[in-house]
């Protein structure tokens, strides 16, 4: 009784906090996003809950939009339609893209456009996700669809074998090597299997290995006291994860797609059976877990894999944050910084939560989660939402052992998808080509500096 009492009073502060305030006068604000794929259930949510902003605030008009499913094709359309004069009031921001953001000039710091009230909810946020969004002291926007990278595995494969894998404790990179000879031995008795693990070949992964080894990506705190200047693609760091890599593809365990940050393919080629073990965005845990079912495969999840023992700093946040664009009227303006509010509101961070796979963003938001959030069907009783699917509180924990360091705040660079691209190549040479991974870092950091050199000259700063 104690605990649905707790339950009940956190439901009602959770009320509480989202009530917005209302427009002035009728307007109509725009929102972007990237989940307007077929049958992305994602923007259902999304749709649902800017019919419950408009229901109770009958002033404002929120019309939603998706002219793409990828990040950098959705900012840089953004920004087209910015230099027209026509840019949307709200846009999802991959974090990767905030410190071009800010030098763009196209959109408002949200920290000076909300109201004392609204800046104080900002405390609720957790502070190792709100942490990447302030630069220079200043909030530029606000947390939304926050993930980081799990381990998936097929549950059926790895029991059939006798491979035990742990929810709470992270393999190590040695550790994926054992469980992969094991897979590999057993490869012609499961005829789907070509490897034993995939992942996209993308920057995010390494950026992560980099933080548990409390390493910095770029130079001058991650880019964060000064404009980096430089990449840190031959430290001992780096090179420890490029050698991995190496390994991996020499012994045959891993493979890809061929196609650079193609997680949709990826995550297809790990439900096909071609792979055992898969590394992803917990974002896509609804989605594993319905495709796992269709197929009458048990699922795995545990955290994301860790360079070794020693690397015990934690992940950075992922995923995107929702900002506020110039150039409209002040009443269009506060209806947009209002939406995102309620967007980001706890209760709404519950709901995206559960809908999405995305973690929860804010603290009260967890606490309910943990004693409620989910009716069980047998007894009607409210119960644990995190206990009752153990899977979406792994990403949580994973986040919040983080140690708060720099290395976890993330990197801040203005050409953050050129620089990335250069990390790839480099990863993609020594996978594909079997350059020596000293070398193909060399290379890689040689072709990122270049560009933040290009990137600075141009910015003056």
């Amino acid at each position: 009784m104690k605990q649905m009492a707790k339950v009940g009073l956190l439901l009602a502060l959770l009320v509480l906090a989202i009530a917005p305030v209302a427009a002035q006068e009728p307007v109509t604000i725009e929102f972007v996003h990237i989940f307007g794929g077929e049958g992305d259930i994602r923007a259902d949510v999304i749709q649902a809950i800017a019919d419950d902003f408009m229901a109770q605030n009958p002033n404002v008009t929120v019309v939603i939009r998706s002219p793409s499913t990828a990040y950098e094709e959705l900012f840089n359309a953004v920004l087209l339609s910015a230099e027209q004069g026509r840019a949307p009031h709200i846009v999802q921001v991959e974090e990767g893209l905030t410190q071009l953001a800010i030098d763009s000039g196209f959109f408002l710091p949200i920290g000076e456009l909300a109201s004392e009230a609204q800046l104080a909810e900002l405390d609720d946020f957790l502070e190792v996700v709100r942490n990447y969004y302030d630069v220079d002291g200043t909030t530029w926007s606000i947390p939304w669809n926050s993930s980081n990278p799990v381990l998936y595995y097929n549950k059926s494969i790895t029991d059939a074998l006798g491979i035990q894998i742990s929810s709470t404790e992270p393999l190590t990179f040695d550790g994926i090597f054992a469980i992969c000879e094991g897979v590999m031995m057993a490869r012609a008795a499961i005829p789907t299997l070509t490897h034993c693990m995939n992942w996209a070949m993308s920057s995010w992964f390494p950026e992560q290995w980099m933080a548990m080894q409390n390493a910095l990506f770029v130079n001058n705190d991650n880019g964060r006291s000064a404009r980096a200047t430089e990449v840190n693609f031959d430290s001992p760091e780096m090179l420890r994860i490029a050698e991995f890599y190496r390994q991996m593809a020499e012994r045959g365990f891993y493979t890809y797609t061929g196609t650079p940050n193609d997680a949709n393919g990826e995550g297809a080629l790990f439900g096909s059976g071609a792979t055992a073990l898969h590394i992803s965005s917990t974002a896509g845990i609804t989605l594993f877990v319905q495709g796992a079912a269709a197929a009458g495969v048990e699922l795995g999840i545990a955290p994301l894999p860790i360079p070794g023992e020693d690397a015990t700093n934690g992940v950075t946040v992922g995923g995107a944050s929702v900002w506020v664009t110039a150039g409209h009227s002040d009443a269009e303006t506060q209806a947009a910084v209002d939406f995102i509010f309620f967007l980001t509101s706890a209760e709404n961070d519950i709901r995206w939560h559960q809908g999405s796979g995305y973690f929860p963003n804010r603290v009260s938001s967890i606490e309910y989660l943990t004693v409620g959030g989910y009716i069980d069907p047998a007894t009607g009783q409210e119960v644990s939402w995190f206990e009752t699917f153990p899977f979406f509180r792994i990403a949580v924990d994973q986040l919040m052992n983080s140690a708060g360091t720099i290395a976890n705040a993330g990197a801040i660079i203005g050409p953050a998808a050129e620089v990335r691209a250069a990390l790839v190549q480099g990863l993609q040479s020594i996978i594909d080509g079997g350059v020596d991974p000293a070398e193909a870092m060399a290379a890689a950091k040689a072709r990122a500096d270049a560009v933040l050199a290009e990137y600075n000259a141009l910015i003056g700063q």
